[in-house]
C-alpha cells in the first residue's frame, strides 16, 4: 500500500483479520540516528511494498514511516508474531509496544515467538531483557528478538494496532479482552488500600507538580501512603495496584500500568500537571479497560517550562490550586476533608529556583494557548 494512502485506524468497532506475510522483511531504524520521534522501520511484502499494519500510529501521527527495501538482510526461519517499535520508556513501552499483543491471545501455540524492532539503536537487547518480565506476566513466554539488523522472516503475522494514544486509548474489543484475562492475574494484591503515586524521588530532570511534598502529607492525614513505582520490581508495582481502593497521582505513566492491572472497585483520582488533557486520557483508559470509577482533576495554574523550551512537557512544573484540589478530590469521595491552604507564591518561586539550579537551567511561565498535548508522555 502507498504511504499517501494510509488513513488513521479506526479501532473502536474491532479490529481485522491479521495478515501472514511470506518472506517479511522485517527493517529496524538505521544505527547512528540517535531517537527521533519518528523512524523508517516496519515490515515490507518481498515486492518492497509496506505492510499497512506494520505502522504504529500516535494519535493521528505516524510514529514509524515505511523504511527503504534493504541491500542486504539476514535471514530468519519459522513462524513469528510481530509486535512493532521497543520503546525504552516506561509509558511509550506499556502503549505503543504491546499495542499489538492481543494477536498472542490468537496466535500462541501458533507461533515460535514474537518479533521487535528497537524504538532506536541504543542498548537494544538490554531493554528487551528489562520488560521480558512484564511481557511474561501477560502469559507471553515464549522467545522473543528484537531485530537489529535487516531481516526477512520466513513466516510473519502483522496485527493490526489495538491501543495507543489520544483516540486511541480506550483500545480495541480485543485489545481489553486481552488484558482483562491475562494482566496481573497471577500476581496476588499486596499493599495498602489507599496509595499517592508519587514523583517526589524521581530526578528533577522529570518534572511534576510543585509542592508536591505539601500534598504527600495531606494526603498522609487522609490515609495514603506514598508510593513510588520506580523502587519497586514489575510484579511488586501490579501487586499494589491490585490491592488498593483509592489511588490518586499526577498524569504519568504508572497510570498506564494501573489501567491495566486494576479493577472495577477502584476509585481514582488524575490530577494535571501540565497543559495537554493527559488527565483525561489517563482517565479515559482507566474506565474503559476496567470500568473504575476515574476522576480527571485540574486546577493548573501555571506550567513552569524550561526557558529554551516553547511548550510544556515531561520534564516542565505545573503549579496547581491547591484550594481547589482539595475540594475536588472531596467531591470524588477520594478525601474527607479537602480544606486545604493554598501554596504560597513565596513557596512557588523559591521551589522553582531550586529546581533550575539543580537542573543548571533557568524557568519561566508558560505563556502560550492551553490544550496542546505534549508528545512525550511520562
Amino acid at each position: 500500500m502507498p504511504e499517501d494512502a494510509l488513513v488513521v485506524p479506526e479501532i473502536g468497532g474491532g479490529l481485522g483479520p491479521i495478515p501472514l506475510v511470506l518472506d517479511a522483511v522485517v527493517v529496524p531504524p538505521a544505527k547512528g540516528l540517535g531517537n527521533q520521534s519518528v523512524q523508517r522501520s516496519g515490515v515490507l511484502r518481498p515486492d518492497g511494498g509496506l505492510v499497512p499494519e506494520s505502522v504504529t500510529w500516535r494519535g493521528t501521527s505516524r510514529v514509524t514511516i515505511q523504511p527503504r527495501m534493504p541491500e542486504e538482510a539476514e535471514e530468519l526461519g519459522g513462524t513469528w508474531l510481530f509486535l512493532g517499535p521497543l520503546f525504552g520508556h516506561f509509558g511509550h513501552f506499556l502503549v505503543e509496544s504491546i499495542s499489538r499483543i492481543w494477536a498472542w491471545g490468537v496466535l500462541e501455540g501458533l507461533v515460535d515467538g514474537v518479533l521487535f524492532v528497537p524504538k532506536f539503536q541504543n542498548r537494544p537487547r538490554e531493554t528487551l531483557e528489562t520488560y521480558r518480565p512484564f511481557l511474561e506476566a501477560l502469559g507471553v513466554r515464549a522467545r522473543m528478538v528484537n531485530v537489529e539488523e535487516p531481516t526477512v522472516v520466513e513466516r510473519l503475522f502483522v496485527p493490526p494496532q489495538g491501543f495507543g494514544m489520544f483516540q486511541m486509548i480506550e483500545g480495541s474489543p480485543e485489545f481489553r479482552d486481552f488484558v482483562r484475562a491475562r494482566a496481573g492475574k497471577g500476581v496476588a494484591p499486596d499493599g495498602p488500600p489507599r496509595i499517592y503515586v508519587s514523583r517526589s524521588q524521581l530526578p528533577v530532570q522529570r518534572g511534576s507538580i510543585l509542592g508536591e511534598a505539601v500534598l504527600e502529607e495531606r494526603l498522609r492525614a487522609e490515609g495514603y501512603e506514598p508510593f513510588h513505582p520506580q523502587k519497586h520490581s514489575f510484579e511488586a508495582q501490579i501487586a499494589a495496584y491490585r490491592a488498593a481502593r483509592d489511588v490518586i497521582a499526577v498524569d504519568c505513566s504508572p497510570l498506564h500500568l494501573l489501567a491495566l492491572v486494576g479493577d472495577a472497585g477502584q476509585r481514582v483520582g488524575v490530577i494535571a500537571r501540565r497543559d495537554g488533557d493527559l488527565d483525561q486520557v489517563f482517565a479515559r483508559q482507566i474506565r474503559a479497560f476496567q470500568g473504575a470509577e476515574a476522576h480527571a482533576v485540574n486546577h493548573l495554574q501555571r506550567n513552569w517550562i524550561e526557558e529554551a523550551a516553547n511548550r510544556p512537557s515531561r520534564t516542565s512544573w505545573g503549579e496547581v490550586d491547591f484550594s481547589a484540589l482539595g475540594r475536588s478530590l472531596r467531591r470524588a469521595g477520594l478525601v474527607e476533608h479537602g480544606d486545604w491552604a493554598p501554596l504560597p507564591e513565596a513557596e512557588v518561586l523559591a521551589q522553582m529556583e531550586r529546581v533550575g539550579a539543580a537542573q543548571g537551567v533557568r524557568f519561566k511561565p508558560y505563556e502560550g494557548p492551553k490544550g496542546t498535548a505534549p508528545g512525550d508522555g511520562d
